[in-house]
């Protein structure tokens, strides 16, 4: 009996003790690194219907910047048939999103890869939610590379040049910052 705590005290000590080494790795990329901008709940659900209204046909769903999976991951939940490919530079990041998709069974395809790198001649849908100074060589990459009728949806930031087919303004009473959660929808002509 007394064998079999010691086990059981053991296996909680190495469970708790990995658990805060992720943590810890976690939280030193964020302030290494810089924190990502994560998707809200609300953005989401008004990504999704933006999906469903503009590419209800569309196969494969890029996440440029994704961090840790989370919009990757609630857009395959929502969307099964999607294939679902989820891009950051941070092997961390990319860490954390394949471990949160193999627990929730995402099946996402998470790549740790620059954007600025990715073939994206593929995408039928393109997202992001980026710092603005990366939307100017952002959108030189996209008219580059994307096919006609590809959906490129921002959040918040949008490109300099390129003009929207449509905004969608997800909670205009957060923040007095202009565009905060704004989702701005571009189709490649």
């Amino acid at each position: 009996m007394i064998v079999l705590a010691y086990i059981i005290f053991f296996l909680l000590i190495t469970i708790v003790s990995i658990a805060t080494v992720l943590f810890l790795i976690y939280v030193l990329e964020s302030l290494i690194r810089g924190h990502d901008l994560p998707t809200s709940r609300r953005a989401t659900r008004a990504l999704v219907k933006i999906i469903k209204q503009h590419k209800p046909d569309a196969k494969n769903f890029y996440d440029l910047g994704c961090a840790h999976g989370g919009l990757s991951l609630a857009i395959k939940k929502n969307l099964p048939d999607l294939d679902v490919y989820g891009v950051d530079n941070s092997a961390v990041r990319i860490f954390f999103a394949t471990l949160k998709s193999k627990i929730f069974g995402g099946r996402v395809n998470f790549t740790k890869q620059d954007i600025f790198n990715v073939d994206l001649r593929q995408a039928d849908i393109v997202y992001t939610y980026l710092w603005y100074d990366r939307m100017s060589p952002l959108e030189k990459k996209l008219q580059n590379e994307l096919q006609e009728r590809t959906i490129v949806v921002t959040n918040t930031s949008n490109f300099p040049t390129w003009r929207p087919v449509d905004a969608v303004i997800t909670c205009p009473e957060v923040s007095t910052m202009p565009n905060f959660e704004t989702l701005f929808v571009y189709m490649k002509q």
